[in-house]
């Protein structure tokens, strides 16, 4: 699989890649980091999956996380506090993560998965403090609800009028 760039957009207050958006309140110390979950059909099938290349969710996905946090901890150390989101649908994360699991001994599809667990461990390893917020219209699923786990805080709203939930998958294991 090439590696073809990320394509960042950087403006004086955040940073916007496909899946990943990062707004900086630097007043505030603040960065907020948004991850998006699937938002197309993902390929389910080894053949799919190396067809899309790079540009398959998980592996595109958590490629430009990487690439936010490693932005954030060296270009924005007066940044003290990451709120995490998510964005889209628990149940295509939920999807993707079958996939993965269910080709877990392609080399390809392995290699995703060992990057998916640096990238989190990255998350767990950068010193700044982490809170992620669950909130209605969030994706924390599957391999997404592992950012809730790396976070040094979770809040999840409580509100009956809107409907929150989490999920896990195979991929928490």
């Amino acid at each position: 699989i090439t590696l073809g760039p990320l394509n960042a957009t950087e403006t004086e207050d955040g940073i916007t890649y496909s899946a990943v958006t990062i707004e900086i309140d630097r007043p505030r110390r603040v960065a907020t980091l948004t991850m998006s979950g699937p938002g197309d059909e993902q390929p389910t099938t080894i053949d799919g999956i190396m067809t899309a290349g790079d540009q398959f969710w998980p592996l595109r996905a958590f490629r430009e996380l990487d690439d936010a946090l490693l932005r954030l901890r060296l270009n924005e150390p007066a940044i003290g506090t990451i709120v995490l989101k998510t964005a889209g649908d628990p149940a295509a994360v939920l999807k993707v993560d079958d996939t993965l699991i269910r080709h877990k001994d392609h080399w390809a599809v392995r290699e995703i998965i060992h990057f998916m667990k640096r990238t989190l461990k990255r998350v767990d390893l950068t010193s700044r403090s982490f809170f992620a917020r669950i909130e209605p219209g969030s994706c924390f699923a599957g391999s997404l609800f592992e950012l809730a786990i790396a976070a040094d805080r979770s809040y999840m709203l409580d509100d009956p009028d809107q409907p929150n939930t989490i999920a896990l998958s195979a991929m928490n294991g």
